[in-house]
């Protein structure tokens, strides 16, 4: 099989909001390709077994198993953080809070 006998098939992207073509999608990520390949094209040609092809087995496996950081993974991740920094400044305030009132009460 050709390395690029399906690089003009086109789709949309749903990540890019417009059509790409597999070509660009082949070597989108620092010449590998793109996370979401396989879904995208599954429907267009056998894109898993042609990567299997052309790709080591390793990096099939980084490309395609490793975590994606998909948009609500990196919103849950925003969110935890966002907690987390609330909790600190909250527990910091507290303990402001409770050095004043000690003083307050020290004054009175």
């Amino acid at each position: 099989m050709p390395h690029r006998v399906f690089d003009q098939v086109r789709i949309r992207c749903p990540m890019l909001g417009g059509p790409v073509t597999f070509g660009y999608c082949r070597e989108v990520a620092d010449g590998l390709p793109c996370h979401k390949a396989l879904i995208c094209f599954d429907r267009e040609f056998p894109v898993a077994e042609y990567f299997r092809r052309v790709l080591h087995a390793d990096t099939f496996e980084r490309c395609f198993t490793a975590p994606s950081g998909c948009r609500y993974e990196k919103l849950l991740d925003v969110v935890q953080s966002a907690q987390n920094t609330v909790d600190d400044n909250g527990a910091k305030n507290d303990d402001d809070n409770g050095a004043k009132d000690d003083t307050k009460n020290g004054d009175d």
